[in-house]
């Protein structure tokens, strides 16, 4: 079975993450190792992701792992004040797929530099943007017949507010708690085939998971 190295914003999205991996892989066991950050209580924040991804530490953790995982939400992108080798330009205009493409772009700059590091290992490379944040992927978790709702870009905290208090027993989103994100994501182990075509950059993310699902599958 692959294994996958996970460098995210924070323990909340390896959380969503892990669970996502283990829905689409249908395996509890899938070996799964935290990079940025490594546990619970380490430093994490966006801008830990691009530096990891810049860092010496970056092209040797392939050593170890099959894939690397590497997961930003575009909203950070948008709203922040970026040094200047992390700036991109996201206008409102862009669809979903453009978002991520240019966020794409970035990342790959940084990972590469002057050499051919991409062109050799890019395919060992997933890119998990959530846009414009993780927390818009739990939305077709329970709006599975309302679409637009499933498919929100903004608003998306608000929206899940409307319904977790009656879905999760009192649960009401308005913190990084770790216990809520795992109870939320939990759901994706036995949905996440049947809803990730609602948001359109959960779909991006889970196709290539189940690409290399069916690569790694064992022949009949």
């Amino acid at each position: 079975m692959p294994t996958f190295g996970l460098i995210t914003e924070g323990p909340t999205d390896q959380i969503v993450i892990k669970n996502i991996l283990w829905g689409v892989f249908n395996d509890p066991d899938l070996p799964i190792n935290p990079l940025q950050p490594k546990a619970e209580g380490d430093p994490a924040n966006w801008v830990r992701v691009l530096d990891y991804c810049c860092s010496d530490d970056f092209k040797p953790s392939l050593d170890f792992n099959d894939f690397i995982v590497v997961q930003l939400d575009t909203d950070v992108l948008i709203r922040e004040q970026l040094p200047a080798k992390y700036k991109v330009d996201l206008p409102s205009s862009l669809e979903v797929v453009e978002i991520i493409e240019r966020v794409s772009q970035l990342l790959i700059k940084l990972i590469d530099g002057d050499e051919a590091f991409w062109q050799q290992h890019g395919e060992q490379i997933i890119f998990t943007i959530s846009v414009h944040q993780v927390e818009c992927w739990f939305l077709p978790i329970y709006f599975q017949t309302q679409h637009k709702k499933a498919g929100k870009i903004t608003g998306c905290i608000d929206a899940l507010n409307e319904v977790l208090p009656q879905k999760e027993n009192g649960l009401y989103l308005k913190s990084k708690d770790l216990g809520y994100y795992r109870q939320i994501s939990k759901h994706f182990r036995k949905s996440i085939h049947k809803i990730h075509h609602l948001n359109p950059s959960l779909n991006i993310f889970v196709e290539r998971l189940k690409i290399i699902n069916s690569q790694s599958a064992p022949p009949a």
